[in-house]
């Protein structure tokens, strides 16, 4: 019998993470303000989900570009270290929806970058599934510079050109010749995200969804 020992405290240091190079930074920065915006629009969230996730998203959108450009920014990294801890948090308890459910079967076929999955992903799922909460797609669209849940996908778009994170999965190297196996292993491993989002995906949708990626 194994004794489980838990830390009593974390301690997170934005100064450990000035070094990190810009690509990862975008990534790892990205799949933060991913577990904020998953979790906000979660169908298990819940009023004090929603909360960290909504200032998780509003810290992240005014300040990774700020690191992103200027890695000596410590008052900007405090924000996103705290906004990548509110997003682990979040997701602890309200879980994470399509995007992180898509993302793993293409980053477990092809070794991809977990946030460059992401980010390829994201856009095309947020345009498929906005209609399904449109306040708070509108809440995040405004975090992010746009006007309303109808251009979410663009604002995320924009954000990820600001971090030079536009991309798709063509280019992380998945083919048409993946998608069948991708999409009908999502629906098995990834079943609680997919059930999860606001918009639930069948088969079908979701192999459109990443046709549309590539």
């Amino acid at each position: 019998r194994t004794n489980l020992i838990i830390a009593k405290a974390s301690i997170i240091d934005p100064e450990l993470m000035t070094t990190m190079p810009k690509s990862i930074l975008a990534s790892v920065g990205f799949d933060a303000l991913a577990h904020n915006m998953e979790a906000y629009v979660s169908k298990i969230g819940q009023p004090l989900t929603d909360m960290k996730a909504f200032y998780g998203i509003k810290l992240l959108a005014e300040n990774l570009p700020k690191v992103y450009n200027d890695s000596e920014d410590l008052e900007a990294w405090e924000k996103v270290t705290l906004a990548s801890t509110l997003g682990g948090m979040v997701i602890g308890v309200a879980g994470v929806t399509a995007p992180h459910g898509m993302e793993h079967p293409a980053s477990g076929l092809h070794d991809i970058v977990h946030g460059k999955g992401l980010a390829a992903l994201t856009p095309v799922i947020v345009e498929k599934s906005w209609e399904s909460n449109p306040e708070k797609y509108r809440d995040i669209s405004k975090l992010l510079g746009g006007t309303n849940g109808s251009d979410c996908a663009e604002a995320i778009k924009r954000f990820l050109g600001e971090i030079n994170l536009s991309v798709t999965l063509g280019d992380l190297g998945v083919a048409e010749k993946d998608i069948e196996w991708m999409a009908e292993n999502c629906m098995k491993v990834s079943k609680p995200s997919i059930i999860n989002h606001p918009k639930e995906f069948f088969l079908e949708e979701v192999k459109e969804i990443y046709y549309k990626s590539l």
